[in-house]
C-alpha cells in the first residue's frame, strides 16, 4: 500500500471517530447531568423526610394509642351490656309471668263483676 493512501484512510477514520465521539460525549454528559439532578433531588427528599417524618410518626403513634383506648372502652361497654342483658333475662321471665297473672286476675275480676246477679 502506498503511504499516501494509508494517510487518507487514517484521516477518514479520524473524522468518522470524531463524528461518533462528539454525540457520544454529549449524551454521556447529559446522562451525568441527569444523574446529578437525581442525586440532588434525592438529597432534598431525604432532608425533607428527616424533618417531617419524625413528627408524622409521632402523630401516627398518638392516633394508634387513641384508637387502642377507644377500642378498650368499646369492649368494656359491650361487656357491661352483655352482663346487663344476661342479668335481666330471668327478671324479664318473672315479669312476664307476673303480667300474665295480673292480666288473668284483671280479666277474671271483670268477668265476675259482669256475672254478678243484682
Amino acid at each position: 500500500m502506498e503511504p499516501n493512501a494509508t494517510q487518507s484512510e487514517m484521516a477518514h477514520l479520524l473524522r468518522v471517530s470524531w463524528i461518533v465521539l462528539i454525540p457520544a460525549g454529549v449524551l454521556l454528559s447529559l446522562v451525568l447531568y441527569k444523574l446529578a439532578m437525581l442525586l440532588h433531588s434525592l438529597l432534598d427528599f431525604l432532608n425533607l423526610a428527616r424533618y417531617e417524618l419524625a413528627p408524622a410518626m409521632k402523630d401516627v403513634r398518638l392516633i394508634a394509642e387513641h384508637v387502642e383506648m377507644l377500642s378498650e372502652r368499646a369492649a368494656t361497654g359491650v361487656k357491661s351490656i352483655e352482663e346487663g342483658v344476661a342479668s335481666t333475662g330471668p327478671a324479664l321471665k318473672s315479669l312476664g309471668r307476673e303480667i300474665q297473672h295480673g292480666f288473668q286476675s284483671f280479666w277474671g275480676g271483670i268477668i265476675k263483676s259482669f256475672n254478678r246477679k243484682r
